[in-house]
């Protein structure tokens, strides 16, 4: 009856006791892409962990995916992301043509664009992605249509509107 007792008592917290030793289901383990949420947190504080894949920032107008190909940007969204192909962590914003936005990306994503997708409302050829540069122009590239390789690849810092 005690062997009973302990092994309704074991099932009941989602642990299974076999020959003396506990065994914890896969789920009790922090998995690798929480991980991987959860230092992307400690290096860009101040975001909201909705999964453990996404991260929301500034009241969810920017969301920041850990694995994402180009099916993970939806309309409405500038996307961009660290790989060429569309491939790794991708970062997002939305903005209308009402209120196209500079976007200055964090420390993270400063020089790390390799590929985009420009799904967002901003007037066409008047939003470009841009690597700031002291004391010289900063090299540009139109953040329209979709792009699985960046001219300056690894250089951008910022979106904006206008030249």
């Amino acid at each position: 009856m005690k062997t009973l007792k302990k092994a309704g008592v074991a099932i009941s917290t989602g642990c299974i006791v076999v020959g003396g030793f506990t065994v914890f289901p896969a789920h009790a383990a922090p998995s690798a892409a929480s991980a991987k949420v959860d230092s992307y947190m400690v290096a860009v504080p101040h975001g909201t962990k909705l999964s453990n894949n996404e991260i929301s920032y500034e009241g969810g107008q920017v969301r920041v995916l850990m694995n994402a190909t180009a099916k993970s940007c939806k309309a409405g969204w500038y996307c961009v992301w660290e790989h060429s192909n569309w491939r790794g962590a991708m970062a997002k914003w939305s903005t209308t043509a009402a209120h196209c936005k500079k976007y200055k990306f964090k420390k993270h994503w400063r020089n790390k664009v390799s590929s985009f997708w420009a799904r967002g409302g901003c007037e066409r050829r008047n939003y470009f992605l841009k690597d700031a540069k002291a004391h010289q122009p900063d090299p540009f590239e139109y953040f329209e249509g979709k792009k699985a390789y960046v001219r300056y690849n690894d250089r951008y810092d910022y979106a904006s509107r206008g030249l």
